[in-house]
């Protein structure tokens, strides 16, 4: 990771200072659950605190309030998605490296259904109210920065010869959109396993990374 990346990221986050990781993680997991079934209008505190079997006060003790909780979501996933994708962009061959990084996107997606649910299906939300406009900036920063991996790749693969000769910025929106499409289609059922979900993300990887191709 680049250090203008982690200048980028490291104000990232809503959760009080001085918290526990696991105590946080536990909180946005259940907040995850809430608002991918109830909405995030929907879902109070109240309802993230039953999750937990827990009161609210627990809840209020890592946030100050909802809002805080999905900008931290966001954060959450972001951060999953740039430390397990950025390593794969430097393969030399951009095809392979285009490859392998869809597939572990697709993969992310599917194993942290409700974290990407959630992030991907709620960015509106985040524009609700203006007091967090500075956290809303960070966020898209850090999303640039993600999609930047993919263009890097992209024009690394129109000079090899692999990709079709376009605007790879451009071309990167769409890949990028039908790789998170997933969240929309994809849900585990009983007897899904890694074997299941690895079979979908070739199936998902092989129709991008085809669009792509010359």
């Amino acid at each position: 990771m680049t250090k203008t990346v982690q200048d980028n990221r490291q104000p990232v986050t809503r959760v009080r200072p001085g918290r526990n990781e696991e105590g946080r993680l536990e909180i946005l997991t259940a907040a995850t659950t809430s608002f991918m079934q109830l909405g995030y209008a929907r879902a109070s505190i109240d309802e993230i605190a039953d999750r937990l079997g827990a009161t609210k006060g627990r809840v209020y003790h890592y946030y100050r309030s909802k809002a805080d909780i999905l900008m931290d979501i966001h954060r959450h996933v972001l951060d999953m998605m740039y430390a397990e994708v950025e390593p794969l962009a430097d393969a030399e061959n951009a095809a392979d490296a285009l490859r392998d990084m869809a597939y572990r996107h697709v993969m992310i997606v599917m194993k942290n259904l409700a974290f990407t649910r959630v992030a991907l299906l709620s960015t509106t939300d985040l524009f609700m109210n203006e007091k967090q406009s500075d956290f809303v900036g960070e966020i898209g920063k850090v999303r640039r920065a993600y999609e930047d991996l993919f263009v890097t790749v992209l024009e690394r693969g129109m000079r090899q010869g692999e990709f079709r000769e376009t605007r790879a910025r451009l071309l990167a929106k769409p890949l990028l959109g039908s790789l998170n499409w997933t969240t929309m289609w994809y849900v585990d059922r009983d007897g899904t396993t890694p074997e299941t979900r690895a079979e979908i993300a070739e199936i998902v990887v092989d129709y991008v990374v085809g669009g792509v191709r010359k």
